[in-house]
Parts: C-alpha cells; sequence; structure tokens
C-alpha cells in the first residue's frame, strides 16, 4: 500500500528493460483530493530540489534479460516533503517525455480513526459484501466547520478504482464523526488473489503447469477454472501485492530474471461491451492492452502473456467494461463476505483558507475480523 506518515521514509524503483544505463529524472506532484493538480507552489509543499536525475541504479546480474534497477529514496537529501496530501511521483526520460507515474499519500496522525468490518445487513448482497463502520475522533484538534471541510476516502487492498468518496458523516456526536452506514461504506468482497510462485524458474508446482528456457524463460500456469459451486474457499495471498525473488540468488532487485508468464482462464465469452483483464499490484491495477485476455475460440479460453519480473505474484482478473470502469460485482471468481480483504480510510480536511487538501488521519481494518 503506498500510504506512508509525513516524515517517514520509503522508496520507488523500477526497471529499465533497456538494459543500459540512462538519466532518468523525477517530479513530485502535489494533488487535491481527487487527484487534480492542486494549486499550490512547489516552495509550499517540498524543501530542496524537483526534476531532479535518479543517481541511484545498478545494472542485472546474470540474466538472461538485462536490465537496469533504479530506486529513489524519498525524503531524501536533495527533496523532502512538508505537507500531507495526495502525491504523483512522475518519471522523465532525456527528451522530458513522462514515463510512468504512481500515486502516494503522505498522512498526519492528528485525529484518532477507528475502524471494523461488518456484514452489510442488506439481505440480498449480505454473502457478497463488506461494510466498514467508522469513527473519527478530533478530540482537542480545532477544525473548522469539520462537517464541511472533512472528507472521506475509503481504499480496499490499497485499489483506487473502486474507492469509496464523499460520505458525509451520519452521525455527529461533540467532536466525533460516526458512519455506520448499511449501504454507502460497502464493498464487494470479491475473493482471495490468485498467485503463482516462479522464484524457482525452472520448477513446476500447484499453479505452474511448465516452465523452460527459450530466448526468455517462458512461465506457463495452469488453466484456471472458477468453482461452478460458488463456494468460499479460504487460501493464503498477500492482497494483491508481489515480491521479486529468485532462491538460486541472494539480491533479487538486480538478480530476479524476467518470464514471460502464460496465463490461460475458462470463462465464458463475454458480451461485446466487456473485457477480461489481469491486475494486481505489480501492473497498478491498470487496464492497458498489454494486460488484456483474449478469448481463444479453439478452446473456448481466455489466454494472455505478460513479462513479469520473476518471484510471488498475487494477480486477479476483473471484468471492465470499454470506457474501462471495472464491473466488482461481476467477478469471475465470485464475491464472498469472507474474503480477506484490507481495508483503509484516509481523512481529508481543507478549510475555506486552506489551499490543498490536508489528510489528518488513517484508518486500518483487516476483513478477517468482521463481525455481523
Amino acid at each position: 500500500i503506498t500510504i506512508f506518515q509525513l516524515n517517514s521514509t520509503f522508496k520507488f524503483s523500477f526497471d529499465d528493460l533497456y538494459g543500459t544505463p540512462t538519466d532518468y529524472y523525477y517530479k513530485i506532484v502535489h494533488c487535491t483530493k481527487d487527484w487534480k493538480m492542486s494549486n499550490i507552489r512547489v516552495t509550499e509543499y517540498l524543501k530542496g530540489m524537483n526534476d531532479l536525475r535518479i543517481s541511484n541504479y545498478e545494472p542485472s546480474f546474470n540474466t538472461l534479460q538485462n536490465f537496469v534497477h533504479y530506486e529513489l529514496t524519498l525524503p531524501n537529501r536533495d527533496t523532502n516533503l512538508i505537507c500531507s496530501g495526495n502525491y504523483l511521483i512522475e518519471i522523465y526520460n532525456q527528451e522530458n517525455e513522462k514515463i510512468l507515474e504512481r500515486k502516494f499519500v503522505l498522512y498526519e496522525d492528528i485525529v484518532n480513526v477507528a475502524m471494523e468490518m461488518k456484514k452489510t445487513r442488506n439481505l440480498d448482497v449480505t454473502a457478497a459484501k463488506q461494510n466498514a463502520y467508522l469513527s473519527v475522533n478530533f478530540g482537542e484538534t480545532n477544525l473548522i466547520n469539520p462537517k464541511k471541510n472533512v472528507g472521506l476516502v475509503l481504499l480496499q487492498n490499497g485499489q483506487w478504482y473502486n474507492a469509496i468518496t464523499n460520505i458525509q458523516p451520519q452521525y455527529i456526536l461533540g467532536s466525533e464523526f460516526k458512519y455506520q452506514y448499511d449501504e454507502e461504506t460497502s464493498f464487494w468482497g470479491g475473493n482471495e488473489y490468485l498467485h503463482f510462485d516462479n522464484s524457482n524458474i525452472r520448477n513446476v508446482n500447484n499453479y505452474v503447469e511448465k516452465s523452460f528456457l527459450g530466448d526468455l524463460y517462458q512461465t506457463y500456469l495452469r488453466l484456471r477454472t472458477p468453482s461452478v459451486n460458488n463456494f468460499y474457499t479460504y487460501y493464503f495471498d498477500v492482497n494483491g501485492s508481489f515480491k521479486p525473488r529468485n532462491q538460486m540468488r541472494e539480491i533479487a532487485d538486480v538478480e530476479a530474471d524476467y518470464a514471460w508468464v502464460y496465463f490461460e482462464y475458462r470463462l465464458p465469452k463475454l458480451p461485446a461491451d466487456q473485457k477480461l483483464f489481469v491486475v494486481g499490484m505489480f501492473n497498478d491495477y491498470q487496464l492497458l492492452n498489454q494486460f488484456e485476455m483474449i478469448y481463444d475460440d479453439q478452446s473456448d479460453n481466455y489466454k494472455g502473456a505478460i513479462l513479469l519480473k520473476q518471484g510471488y505474484t498475487d494477480y486477479k482478473y476483473v471484468i471492465a467494461k470499454n470506457d474501462g470502469t471495472i464491473l466488482d460485482e461481476l467477478n469471475p471468481e465470485g464475491n464472498f463476505y469472507e474474503t480477506n480483504n484490507e481495508y483503509h480510510a484516509l481523512i481529508y480536511y481543507k478549510s475555506d483558507s486552506d489551499r490543498y487538501d490536508r489528510v489528518i488521519g488513517l484508518g486500518k481494518a483487516d476483513s478477517k475480523l468482521i463481525t455481523n
């Protein structure tokens, strides 16, 4: 999850598969709570320099796929972020072309946020949804017109595509906001993430059917068929994360190789206005062409291939409309209230005199502790 306390240290890294060291530059952009560029100047949210070259990089070692691993630690001696809020980190090449960007959030630990997960009281979806109850206590913190100026964002497993926003408190008791809705703060439970581990890239296992060496390693996952009984079965996952790893080497950042991973999923052909994608934190849940599964008429299965770094990878299949809207209610693996999901509540504050959205509190909950 890319949520960090203000003034804490965190790292951002990426690989360049061209394999030749080059100059990349980073820019930090402060955003509003709805991810538009904020109106404050760079000098108001950043102490030091912006648009700097990433100087920490290392070429791959003993891999078939040559790459250069770049790493940036924030804050550092040149860049120190002094405001909470939503941020984008943007990476540019020597031609000043933006090659990637990632979201992250810095929060201040000012207000107390108590959060718990409950089954929804809507009997039509009680077996499929998880509902968040929250209590936000401002204590002695002096906030101007908090009912108007305080905002709430709820996240499931760090995903922004299905974030719940613009929820007003249901009750206000002195300096405490309570959110105890039956519908407005509920998420589709989904199912546990699928996963595979090719950290020993030559071996097969429960999820890898075969692996062989071509120009690069080729990892074929076993055909996945969703349960026809539509019941929940627990198995361990890490809520969408991935961990580069090579069992035969020590430094995964530069010694974990890349492999073409072949996915195959048995699902009836979707309507023309829907598509199937493979997503997870490994691709930041992006619905790009290279992550789309294509229906194969001969096998009646969906197939796709993605070049991924060797290691442990959580992933899931999602159905999306052609406009990019993910349809969680159509999760092909089903929706279950028992699914183990991680939830975060971000508390935003911006008074009439403030020029940016602060994040003044963070709540956390795990649905494995869900109650009625």
